[in-house]
């Protein structure tokens, strides 16, 4: 199939894609990549009138850093990710991350600010954003906004956007160079988006635990996160632990998963936590 009439418009600055959304309104849409939105077009699951093209927008394309934090501009891509081209604020995950997105050819074209955008609760950078601490940036007809990435997903395909809003960056603060990472994610098949996922990072002040691919914003698991910062090693005692720790977390914020989630959610938090210590394989009597 393809997509149906519409009118296709080049932006050459965050301004101008700012005021051509803006006229047109609910009919607008943004293509950067374009490895979601043109698919969703051919097939008709997204209907739109306008597509304001922003993939030559320097601003959008550049990449800053400090000694705090590491800004990406929204058209980054996955490849320019995997392969070291930007400074990495985060001790190797995001490049991590990145090289486990779909296929090469999406990461060729693929952008963080797109995946972000879309929203989808499965995608990586989702979790990956949250799990940083990263701020997410965008740019609208009100002036500029910002919101922690944690809490800029209201639910799945829905963020804090507002319909002529343009998500211009990601802030994304340095990690302690001593704090270890682990993530895993469970797909049917390489390349598909994740049917559960989760993140770990532990850092000397403080540990962060998310889970992804939830049918809405990642969970963060603020209890887990305290037993993570207690562990000094890896022993197979401790998954009963964790599992319970994860359970309870879940319990407190009223999301329902199924009974099926939450065990490949438990499998990706005890790998992750494992990774995170260099172990590589889990015991089986652990899940």
């Amino acid at each position: 199939m393809k997509p149906g009439a519409l009118a296709y418009f080049r932006a050459d600055s965050v301004p101008q894609a700012v005021d051509l959304l803006l006229e047109g309104g609910m009919d607008a849409k943004v293509l950067a990549g374009g490895q979601s939105l043109v698919p969703m077009l051919n097939l008709r699951m997204v209907a739109a009138e306008r597509l304001v093209d922003i993939s030559a927008v320097p601003t959008l394309k550049a990449w800053s850093a400090d000694s705090k934090e590491v800004r990406i501009g929204a058209c980054i891509t996955h490849e320019q990710i995997q392969l070291g081209e930007i400074a990495d604020p985060s001790n190797g995950l995001m490049q991590k991350v990145a090289a486990a997105i779909a296929y090469q050819a999406v990461r060729n074209r693929g952008t963080i600010g797109g995946s972000l955008a879309l929203a989808d609760p499965s995608a990586d950078w989702v979790t990956t954003t949250a799990a940083l601490g990263a701020t997410i940036e965008w740019q609208g007809p009100d002036g500029p906004g910002s919101s922690p990435a944690e809490e800029f997903i209201v639910a799945a395909y829905t963020t804090q956007l507002g319909v002529s809003d343009l998500l211009t960056g990601i802030r994304i603060p340095r990690l302690d160079p001593d704090a270890k990472w682990g993530t895993y994610k469970i797909c049917r098949k390489t390349g598909e988006f994740a049917h559960a996922m989760a993140m770990v990072i532990r850092a000397p002040k403080a540990s962060r635990a998310f889970l992804g691919a939830t049918d809405g914003a990642p969970i963060r698991l603020p209890h887990t996160e305290q037993v993570i910062g207690s562990l000094r090693g890896w022993q197979a005692a401790q998954a009963k632990v964790l599992t319970e720790a994860m359970d309870a977390d879940l319990s407190a914020t009223g999301r329902e998963l199924t009974d099926v989630r939450i065990w490949q959610s438990r499998t990706c938090l005890l790998r992750s936590v494992q990774m995170s210590f260099g172990v590589e394989a889990i015991e089986p009597e652990s899940i």
